[in-house]
């Protein structure tokens, strides 16, 4: 069973990452609550900013990532007065601690679930990105009772299959000796997020020492959803993508979305890569939370 569990290889590989992530996540904006959730699957860290009764805003960063990506969308996704919460998954480098396997999307899903019921929310919007937008349209598919509306950004092997370069190149990235590989590959996935230059240094260091080999990823990989899976997806939902991605082919999500997401609108992002689109997100993301509330209201 351990090898079934994602952990750091010893503490100074922990610690190292540990002060690269403290640096990004010194970018959100404060006040910012942490606090740990307990799940059957292990502890997860949860960021709270921002006050109100309406449903939380919850965050789902990508695999090898954490919500300090997210410092420069969190004050206009908590603009209108509601909480914006990023979820450490477990599993991922950071302080979430991974005590069971994850093997299928239904143990993925039940873990997401205790969270959510943990943060008392009857009704929460989930924003996600790459594998954390898989894991965002798996939750919709498989426990949608709290979802109210989704927004995913470039989620990974759901509408369509990753692309074989960045497969390649990621394995290569996790095995390599050389920094200057690291870099290029992860730069050139990511692309321009529009995100001020020491923001975008500090999320790129936590990248890099995600995939430096001090970190031990066991999660499932990411599934192909049926056409039936996506058809019962019924909250409104907004799929961000970008032009030029190398994880997935976005002309193809997009078509497969048009087809088997009747509630979803699709964005595809000029010039854009992987990495998130912050000036769209800042918009797409309350928007849709309107469309959602006025919807339900009605």
């Amino acid at each position: 069973m351990g090898s079934e569990i994602s952990a750091f290889t010893g503490d100074e590989a922990r610690e190292r990452f540990l002060a690269a992530y403290d640096h990004a996540m010194g970018f959100w904006p404060g006040p910012r609550e942490e606090w740990d959730v307990e799940t059957g699957f292990g502890t997860t860290r949860i960021h709270r900013y921002g006050t109100g009764d309406g449903a939380p805003v919850v965050l789902l960063s990508g695999a090898n990532a954490t919500p300090a990506v997210w410092a420069s969308c969190v004050a206009a996704f908590a603009a209108d007065g509601r909480p914006v919460v990023a979820v450490e998954r477990v599993g991922e480098p950071g302080r979430s601690v991974q005590t069971a396997p994850i093997r299928t999307p239904g143990a993925m899903a039940a873990w997401l679930e205790e969270v959510l019921a943990a943060l008392g929310a009857d009704r929460v919007h989930l924003v996600g990105h790459s594998y954390g937008a898989w894991v965002a349209l798996n939750q919709a598919v498989r426990a949608p009772a709290r979802i109210a509306s989704l927004l995913l950004v470039e989620p990974v092997a759901a509408l369509s299959p990753v692309k074989p370069r960045f497969l390649l190149g990621a394995v290569v990235a996790t095995v390599t000796k050389s920094d200057d590989f690291r870099r290029r590959w992860f730069g050139r996935l990511i692309g321009d997020t529009g995100e001020a230059p020491d923001v975008a240094a500090a999320q790129t260091r936590v990248g890099l020492e995600a995939l430096s080999g001090g970190f031990r990823w066991r999660l499932m990989p990411p599934r192909k959803m049926t056409d039936e899976q996506l058809r019962s997806v019924t909250v409104p939902t907004t799929l961000v993508l970008g032009e030029h991605s190398r994880a997935i082919d976005c002309a193809r999500a997009a078509a497969r979305a048009r087809r088997c997401l009747p509630h979803a609108r699709g964005v595809i992002v000029p010039g854009a890569g992987h990495g998130l689109p912050v000036s769209v997100l800042n918009s797409e993301v309350p928007a849709l939370v309107r469309t959602a509330e006025a919807a339900s209201a009605a």
